[in-house]
This record gives C-alpha cells, structure tokens and sequence, in this order.
C-alpha cells in the first residue's frame, strides 16, 4: 500500500548512475570525443585510458566499436584493448543489446580474443 519501496530503476536508461561514473554532462563531452570526425584510434584509447573507469556503459561500447572501426587488426596486440575488454565485461549487464553487438563486433574487427569478455556476452 502507502508503505511500498520505490521501484529501482537498473543502470541502464534513467535510473541512478552507477557509483564512480562520471556525471551525464561530462558522459555527453566524452561521447562526442570518441565519435568526432577527428577522432583516431589513438586519441579513443588515449582518453579511455585516462577516463575509462568513469565511462558510462554506452561510452565503452562506442569506444570497442570505435577503436575495432578505425585500428581493425593492427590492435590484436595492444595491450590497452586488455583493460577495454575487462571493463566492458565487468559493465556488460548494463549494456543493451545495440551495446553488446558494438562490442563484439569492435573486438572481432581487431582479432583481439577475450575469453571471459566473448562468455560476458553469451
């Protein structure tokens, strides 16, 4: 009646941000930095590498599709795909499934293998 608990709205759409996200505003800056026309597979990893831990789940799913669009397979070996690919595992029940299918498929476009990540997302 009167005394029912709020409904709790997920990480995903408009409910709370997860705790050590960023502030939507500074989401929005960094969203338009990753899909800039200037935007190159350095300067997207170069950002996630400084911010990435902030990053809202939908910026990690344009950052693996961004960086599988422009780097393709010169990145199989790059080690800073390794803390991408950790990130987006650990978020990947926040994504929806635009997200999920951004992800594998910016990680299948640069050969990089993941096995926890490829189970994440089965």
């Amino acid at each position: 009646e009167g005394d029912a608990a709020p409904s709790q709205q997920t990480a995903r759409g408009r409910g709370r941000r997860p705790e050590g996200d960023a502030p939507r505003h500074q989401q929005i800056a960094w969203g338009k930095q990753i899909t800039a026309r200037t935007a190159s597979t350095e300067s997207i990893l170069t950002l996630f590498m400084r911010e990435g831990h902030r990053f809202e789940a939908r910026n990690l799913a344009t950052t693996a599709h961004r960086v599988g669009k422009y780097g393709g397979r010169r990145l199989r070996s790059d080690r800073r795909l390794h803390p991408l690919a950790e990130a987006c595992g650990r978020r990947i029940r926040e994504f929806e499934s635009r997200h999920i299918a951004n992800v594998a498929w910016g990680f299948a476009k640069t050969e990089f293998t993941d096995r926890r990540l490829f189970e994440a997302i089965a």
